[in-house]
């Protein structure tokens, strides 16, 4: 259990260090981020489970957006809303047994956490349907970001060996 826990702390921190780094980087959509930090939140679903995603998630949008200066704002609730989508269709694409390659499934991930975030920064901040115009840009950097974070995770899960750190049961 302590095993699980400092593993846990680790990928959030490392998460939360990836949010704060990308919220440096130049946007082309004010609240498109490129999505690195979710390298971290997939490897721990596909190597432990979905809670445990889901914790690494929930540290990183709540920390990530509180160091930034951003909880409890519209951006927050987009961060939020984006991740927890994005982590729910990425988990039942690999539960489905579909044969989503973890590429796909960090496409997969991509897009729901694009279209998640579009949707509720429509009822949050713009109150017109004109921004759903750039959906097929958003679609597309879901494709092109999901298939960089995609190949990254599936690097790094050939290379991290869980069962050094962490044995599940």
């Amino acid at each position: 259990m302590r095993n699980k826990i400092l593993v846990l702390s680790a990928f959030s921190v490392i998460s939360v260090l990836f949010f704060i780094f990308e919220s440096f980087v130049p946007k082309p959509i004010p609240f498109l981020r490129i999505g690195l930090a979710n390298i971290f939140i997939l490897l721990i679903l596909i190597k432990i489970d979905f809670s445990s995603a889901f914790i690494v998630l929930i540290s990183k949008v709540i920390l990530g957006n509180l160091f930034s200066g951003l909880l409890f704002t519209p951006i927050f609730l987009i961060s939020l809303s984006g991740s927890i989508l994005a982590l729910l269709a990425m988990h039942f694409a690999i539960k489905s047994n579909l044969g989503f390659s973890l590429v796909g499934v960090s496409i997969l991930g991509a897009t729901f956490h694009n279209l998640a975030q579009i949707s509720v920064a429509r009822f949050v901040l713009i109150k017109s349907v004109k921004i759903f115009s750039l959906v097929p840009i958003m679609l597309l950097l879901s494709i092109v970001m999901g298939i960089i974070t995609g190949i990254i995770v599936s690097v790094l899960n050939e290379k991290i060996k869980f069962e050094l750190m962490y044995e599940k049961g």
